[in-house]
This record gives C-alpha cells, sequence and structure tokens, in this order.
C-alpha cells in the first residue's frame, strides 16, 4: 500500500471512531464516578462495589446485545426508505428491553443473595454491603437496554450527537448524586455504598429523558405499523438476537463470572487490585472498540463495492492506528501511573500492588487489538457461527485455566491466561480471515 493512500485510511478510520471514542470515554467517566467516590468512602466498599459492577456491566453488554439486532433490522427498513416498519421495529426493541430487563431486576432481587454467597463466596458484612449497591444497581440494566435501543434509533436517523449529549447529562447528574447520596451532603442521606448505585439510577433517568424528549420534540415522520409488521419486526430481532447473545453471553458474562469468582476468593485485598487494574485497563482499552467498529464499517463497505484490496487496506491500516493510539496511552499511563491511580483508590498499599501489575493489564489491551478487529469483520461478513464456536471454546479452555492459575499465582496467573486466549483467537481469526479475503463468497 502506498503512503498517500495508507494516510487516507488511517483518517478515515480516525474521523469515523473519534466520535465513538468520545462516547465510550463519556460512559467510561460514569462507570468510574461510581468507583471513584465509594473508593475514597471506603476500601471495602470499594472492592465489592467492584463485583457488583462487573456483574451487572456483563449481564448489561449480554441482555443489551438486542440493539444490535434492531440495529440489524432497522438499517434494513431505513435503507428501503420503509419508515412505518421502522418505527415499527423500534417500538417492538423497546418493548422487548423493558420485558426482558424487568425479567433479571426480578431474578436479581429473589436470588442476589444466594448467587452471590454460594458462586462468589461472600459472606457477612462484605455480602450486605455488596447487596446494598447491587439491588438499585439490577435496575440500571433495564435503564441501560433501553438507552441502547434509543442509541440505534437515532443513529439510524443519523443523528448521533444526541448520544452525546444524553451521555454528557447522565454523567453530569451522576455526579451529583452520587457524592451527595454516598457522604450525605447538600442535605441527602448518607448511604454510603448504596448511594453510589442510586445516583447511577437518576443518572440514567436523566439521560433517557433526554432522549424521550428529543423523540417527541422531533415528532414521529409517520405512526409505527402495528398488528402483523409488528409481528414480522419482533420476529426478525428474536431470530438475530440468540446468536448475538450467545456471544456476548460467552464473552462478557459466563467468562466475566468465572474471572470475578476466582479473583474474590482470593480476598478482599486482592479484588481492591484486581478491581483498580480492571479500571484503568478498561479506560485504556476504549479505542480498541472504537476504531475496531470504525474499521469493521470501512472494510464491509468496501466488501459490498467488490473491492477486495481496499478491505486489506483497512484491516492493516485499522490495527496499526489501534495498536498506535494503545501505545501512546501505555506510555502515558506508565509515566503517570500513580496519580491517576489516586484518582481512584487513596489507599497506597492497594496501589503499590497495583502499579507491580500494571504492565499484565497493558498486555492484555495489546492483545485484544487483533482479536477484536477481525472478529467485527467476521461477525460482519455471516461468519459469526465461527466467531461463536470460537468464543465457545476459549471460554472452556481458559475459564479452566484461569481458576488454576489464579489459585497458583494470583492476579499475575489470571492476566497471564485471560492475555493468552486474546492471543489464540486473534491468531485464528486473522487466518480465516485471509482465507476469506482469498474467496470473498
Amino acid at each position: 500500500m502506498n503512503s498517500i493512500q495508507y494516510k487516507t485510511d488511517c483518517r478515515d478510520i480516525h474521523r469515523m471512531a473519534y466520535p465513538i471514542l468520545l462516547n465510550y470515554v463519556l460512559s467510561s467517566v460514569f462507570e468510574l464516578l461510581d468507583k471513584a467516590i465509594v473508593g475514597h468512602y471506603s476500601v471495602r466498599g470499594f472492592a465489592v462495589v467492584g463485583i457488583a459492577a462487573s456483574f451487572t456491566f456483563a449481564i448489561t453488554g449480554a441482555l443489551g446485545i438486542l440493539s444490535a439486532a434492531f440495529n440489524i433490522v432497522a438499517a434494513g427498513e431505513r435503507g428501503s426508505c420503509n419508515e412505518p416498519k421502522f418505527e415499527s421495529a423500534f417500538a417492538v426493541s423497546k418493548s422487548l428491553a423493558l420485558l426482558i430487563g424487568t425479567v433479571f431486576f426480578a431474578l436479581s432481587l429473589l436470588g442476589g443473595r444466594f448467587f452471590f454467597r454460594h458462586v462468589y463466596g461472600i459472606r457477612g458484612d462484605d455480602l450486605s454491603e455488596l447487596l446494598s449497591y447491587f439491588y438499585p444497581a439490577a435496575f440500571t440494566v433495564i435503564q441501560n437496554m433501553l438507552i441502547f435501543q434509543y442509541s440505534a434509533y437515532f443513529r439510524n436517523r443519523l443523528n448521533t450527537r444526541i448520544t452525546l449529549y444524553s451521555t454528557i447529562v447522565s454523567t453530569g447528574v451522576n455526579l451529583f448524586f452520587d457524592y451527595s447520596l454516598v457522604y450525605g451532603f447538600f442535605g441527602m442521606p448518607c448511604l454510603g455504598t448504596a448511594g453510589a448505585a442510586w445516583g447511577s439510577v437518576i443518572g440514567l433517568a436523566a439521560g433517557l429523558l433526554v432522549y424521550q424528549l428529543t423523540y417527541y420534540r422531533t415528532g414521529l415522520p409517520v405512526k409505527p405499523a402495528l398488528g402483523h409488521t409488528a409481528k414480522e419486526a419482533a420476529g426478525k430481532i428474536l431470530r438475530l438476537y440468540p446468536s448475538l447473545f450467545g456471544q456476548e453471553m460467552l464473552e462478557s458474562t459466563i467468562f466475566a463470572c468465572i474471572v470475578s469468582a476466582v479473583v474474590a476468593r482470593l480476598g478482599t485485598e486482592q479484588m481492591a487490585v484486581y478491581n483498580l487494574l480492571d479500571t484503568a485497563g478498561s479506560a485504556i482499552g476504549l479505542p480498541v472498540y472504537a476504531y475496531a467498529a470504525a474499521t469493521q464499517t470501512y472494510s464491509l463497505q468496501s466488501r459490498s463495492a467488490g473491492n477486495m484490496r481496499a478491505v486489506r487496506r483497512y484491516l492493516k491500516s485499522g490495527l496499526f492506528l489501534t495498536s498506535l493510539v494503545i501505545g501512546l496511552l501505555c506510555i502515558f499511563c506508565r509515566i503517570f501511573d500513580r496519580p491517576l491511580l489516586q484518582l481512584i483508590v487513596t489507599d497506597d498499599h492497594i496501589i503499590q500492588q497495583a502499579q507491580r501489575l500494571l504492565g499484565l493489564a497493558f498486555l492484555l489491551q495489546f492483545a485484544r487489538i487483533p482479536y477484536q478487529i477481525y472478529m467485527n469483520y467476521l461477525q460482519g461478513i455471516g461468519r459469526e457461527k465461527y466467531v461463536l464456536i470460537g468464543t465457545a471454546a476459549g471460554t472452556a479452555c481458559s475459564g479452566i485455566g484461569v481458576i488454576i492459575a489464579g489459585n497458583a499465582a494470583g492476579l499475575t496467573g489470571l492476566y497471564l491466561v485471560m492475555a493468552a486466549e486474546l492471543c489464540i483467537l486473534g491468531t485464528c481469526y486473522i487466518f480465516r480471515v485471509r482465507k476469506s479475503l482469498l474467496n470473498p463468497r
């Protein structure tokens, strides 16, 4: 590839990835605020909130993949200029989001104590503090699922700014109520750890209000088609949902739960260290998802146009650009590791342990780059079953590895196993993509 074309491809990917990344950053800040405010309030609270928040986040991601199914259907209806069916698909997706989210919330209230006690091994005061956070946090699953549907809806209407506006409002409101409810400021009750969860509930409610007001203000161009059309839309969404849900469930929920359960059994201190590293690593890894999404869009568009040479260029450009951005972030975070970690927790012993393991958190993000880019491309060209099988095999093998390595070598062994899994799967996906490029059909 010549240098001019290379620069053009990188610029295209960066231009699309930038707003996606900005929204990811703001969303990450939303999550970070809960942890940072609780981290300054209580080390024990920080540890248990990390476990509950990780589980809730994983469930939200798995159930929220409903929006990806809706987005596929919505894009088809918008592409064919069928506004009634588009609006019908949106109405159906919101109803499904409410139903699925409500079922999870009910199960959380009924079985939360049993689950965290017997699966995670958390008992006593740790369990009580965890549940005080988890019960209201479980309600955020419903809120986030609705937000995902609105985001997909406005994205198909070419209005992406509303997502940023909603996130900004949510983050601001969340910050105010987190701080007020955890510490009891501004005349509000001092709820401690639970206050962070209630702050999130209020913040997300504000974000949903922004979406709803915008929806009403812009006005519906047409009314949603009901009856047979609504059933048809529901059928399309539900046919796509299981395969997408299965992938997300294996990768982000089941495996995340295995890792969290192993960490929980290492003790409160190690839970706090892992939560700190996970928070830092997740923040650094945000560009991976943003640039992978942009790379997927350009590579799939080129493939649809029959330009396989452009597909190769965009995949290579995306891989290089993402690696460059992550590398620069890792260097920055290594130079300023202590002050950055002190923004989240103040316990010096926890920070020192996290500093020693920070390189492994960086390694995990680098291993994720080819994995995410090539996985996205394979899913986009109809090879989602191949990805699902690979994820299932990887989850089974690395899950066993995490249990063994975690018990034998603590957090060091855990991180090495997770990085190895991503490297192996990423290599498999690279070879599969190369094969598909030789035979596009």
